[in-house]
């Protein structure tokens, strides 16, 4: 494996690590963190569609397009994986709505770790709907 690789993986599980300590109490599961070239998305969330070869457990992924990073720095990187951890939280400790959709419930989880959804990116934006982005 290049080290370019391990490194650009190695850099997001620590992500993953610290803000589920910071953030989410140490709470979340292990999830498979992938990079995904996915058109109009910055990340997506696919709940236990991974399954683990050795033991056939099911596993979360989270996966970031890597197309959305040259044009963006750090802090909005990190911000798409930590919006995709709250649908992490959500999924597993409460009410996730349909496929795709970001309800009132996933609006007050990303407020609780310090991110506004909003279907612009704005504060003009809608707080729910179907594509969202955060501020």
């Amino acid at each position: 494996m290049s080290n370019s690789t391990i490194e650009q993986y190695t850099d997001l599980g620590q992500a993953y690590a610290y803000f589920n300590k910071m953030l989410f109490d140490n709470k979340l599961p292990d999830c498979l963190i992938t990079l995904n070239r996915k058109a109009h998305s910055y990340g997506y969330y696919h709940h236990e569609k991974f399954q683990n070869r050795k033991d056939k457990k099911l596993m979360s992924e989270i996966s970031l397009n890597p197309d959305g990073f040259n044009e963006r720095d750090d802090l909005d990187i990190l911000s798409t994986l930590a919006h995709e951890m709250a649908h992490v939280q959500q999924f597993y400790f409460g009410n996730p709505p349909r496929r795709g959709y970001h309800d009132r419930e996933f609006s007050s989880l990303m407020f609780e770790i310090g991110l506004q959804t909003s279907s612009t990116g704005t504060p003009e934006g809608k707080s729910t709907g179907q594509r969202m982005s955060h501020y």
